[in-house]
């Protein structure tokens, strides 16, 4: 009986062509609790990533396993970009651009100049000496479009009246360079008032493309001619949100829906593959394989998401930040499976034990798992002394992704360890009872 139903799964899932799960493992160890305004993230490897929240940075170099605080002096930061442990920048909402050389110990401030700007929007550093950041205009004065190409020691002003008294209409989420030379903006203000413009020399000239909508939340592009663009089909009470896409340049569009009323906070392409595109709004997170031709919500939160910023270093290694204290981290690509093998679904490469959802928890929590083959499986949870507290698993199980359910409720607050054996793996993960 349990064979003729695996075999039905099997078939069905060949069928739909859907085999698609979610593995984004929430990382809060150094974090607090509960922030009031999450602005960005950036991330030069796998393992090193900062978060620009409230008036603090905070910095992982181990894959979020822990997080250290870092001040920096100044305002609210907006947006955050790094280049490596050492070398980072950030622009805030009262017009400053700062930049550390030591991982945070101590910082610059490279720009500050109230007559140009008094809120930087958006800044993009694509190697250690070259980079853009865009600003919103001061009165009737044009947009502050700024430049560096020596590591922010010199920011020079674009000026182009072409965006005089001109704006971001929410902060980086309208703005997508893909190097110093090309970029698009969605420029708010009294001339031109709300449409997408194209540059290709570095910000010295601004054409307007094609793009055929009278509202945009969100632009990113892939490369110069790859780009999604969220915006608001219709308004409330029967709020809609839509996704066009062009492929040259913004010369031609084509749209397509989705189902969610969210507000559009972030789109994600994944590096050397513009089908693969993460996109997370305020209610949930979803995967698109064809470049944003279809969607597939990923259940990651048991509740509302509220989603802000996604970054990926590869094809596997990504973040995403949400508000109330929640980061995520995959080293997977969350999970998903965009092809599917002839026997229905494609089975795990390697052996992983991951991180218990939620932790800390209280009482019960769910521990995940993946089976590069069929065998023997030993599943134990220790307590921080090494004395075995239960045996969750015993026994013979087949390959594959599963999951088990740890409860506590009688045991006492503290740090426990859990094991997985299965033919010659073993790793071990740590995980906090709080009453």
């Amino acid at each position: 009986m349990k064979m003729k139903l695996f075999t039905l799964i099997l078939l069905y899932l060949t069928l739909y062509n859907s085999l698609i799960y979610s593995q984004w493992i929430r990382q809060t160890n150094g974090l607090p609790s509960h922030w009031s305004n999450v602005s960005s993230i950036d991330a030069c490897d796998n393992s090193t990533a900062v978060i620009a929240v409230d008036n603090l940075i905070y910095k992982t170099e181990n894959a979020g396993n822990t997080w250290t605080k870092i001040s920096y002096p100044s305002y609210q930061g907006v947006d955050v970009s790094i280049i490596d442990k050492n070398h980072f920048w950030i622009c805030t909402g009262n017009g400053k651009i700062l930049a550390t050389s030591d991982g945070g110990t101590s910082w610059s401030v490279q720009f500050y100049d109230t007559a140009k700007t008094t809120f930087i929007d958006y800044l993009k550093m694509f190697d250690l000496n070259n980079g853009i950041a865009i600003g919103d205009a001061v009165g009737n004065s044009p947009a502050s479009i700024l430049s560096t190409t020596n590591g922010g020691t010199y920011w020079v002003s674009i000026s182009d009246t072409l965006f005089k008294a001109g704006f971001s209409g929410d902060v980086w989420r309208r703005i997508s360079f893909i190097n110093s030379n090309t970029g698009y903006f969605y420029i708010s203000g009294i001339a031109p008032n709300q449409q997408l413009y194209k540059t290709t020399n570095g910000s010295k000239n601004w054409a307007l493309t094609n793009y055929p909508n009278s509202d945009c939340d969100l632009i990113k592009f892939y490369n110069e001619n790859i780009g999604l663009v969220a915006f608001m089909q219709t308004p409330l009470p029967n709020l809609k949100y839509g996704i066009s896409r062009t492929t040259d340049g913004g010369n031609s569009w084509e749209t397509f829906n989705i189902a969610s009323t969210g507000y559009p906070d972030d789109f994600e392409f994944i590096p050397g593959n513009p089908s693969k595109v993460w996109y997370v709004n305020l209610e949930s997170l979803y995967y698109s394989k064809d470049t944003g031709r279809t969607w597939t919500e990923q259940k990651i939160y048991n509740g509302q998401l509220w989603g802000r910023d996604l970054v990926f270093t590869d094809s596997t290694h990504g973040w995403l930040i949400c508000d109330s204290g929640k980061v995520f981290y995959t080293s997977n690509n969350g999970g998903v499976i965009a092809d599917i093998s002839s026997n229905g679904f494609q089975m795990p490469k390697e052996y992983l034990l991951m991180q218990n959802y939620p932790n800390p928890f209280n009482p019960s929590t769910t521990i995940s798992y993946k089976l590069k083959e069929t065998g023997h499986v030993v599943l134990t949870v220790f307590d921080i002394m090494g004395r075995e507290i239960a045996q969750l698993i015993n026994g013979m199980q087949t390959a594959g992704e599963h999951t088990v359910n740890f409860e506590g409720a009688n045991l006492p607050s503290g740090m426990y360890i859990y094991q997985l054996k299965a033919s010659g793996y073993i790793s071990s993960r740590k995980m906090l009872l709080l009453k």
